[in-house]
């Protein structure tokens, strides 16, 4: 399986989850928050920090690891459509030494100051067809 390993509290995070379910027609990707047992689990089966918030991370089908602008891209191109295509160009066109600077040094550290963080009665909605999607 592909799993995507994303901040679970972040609203920014969230919104991209909800983006990547709309967009996987071929429901090939499980997701997981970073808090939660079962990320923190796949983080350190991966020898990452199982306290590490700072990137989403994704396992693809050949158990690699991709972090940062990798992940978010490889992600988003195997939804395919226009998106996909975009994301293919850019991961071949910018750098990824600058994606990843934008990510980490700008995206990463304001996303909560930027979208918010979310509360209880703020999470997504599980319905019984999303809940085989998600480890946890």
């Amino acid at each position: 399986d592909k799993v995507v390993l994303y901040d679970g509290v972040c609203n920014m995070c969230n919104g991209w989850v909800n983006y990547v379910l709309a967009r996987d027609k071929k429901n090939q990707f499980k997701f997981a928050a970073l808090q939660g047992d079962p990320g923190r689990a796949l983080l350190g089966m991966m020898g990452r920090n199982s306290d590490d918030l700072s990137t989403l991370v994704f396992l693809d089908a050949d158990e690699r690891v991709h972090i940062k602008s990798e992940a978010v891209l490889r992600v988003v191109s195997a939804c395919g459509g226009i998106a996909g295509s975009c994301a293919d160009v850019l991961r071949t066109v910018i750098p990824r030494g600058f994606r990843d600077w934008v990510y980490s040094d700008i995206v990463a550290p304001n996303r909560y100051k930027i979208f918010g963080t979310t509360t209880n009665d703020k999470c997504r909605r599980i319905t019984p067809a999303l809940r085989a999607r998600f480890l946890d």
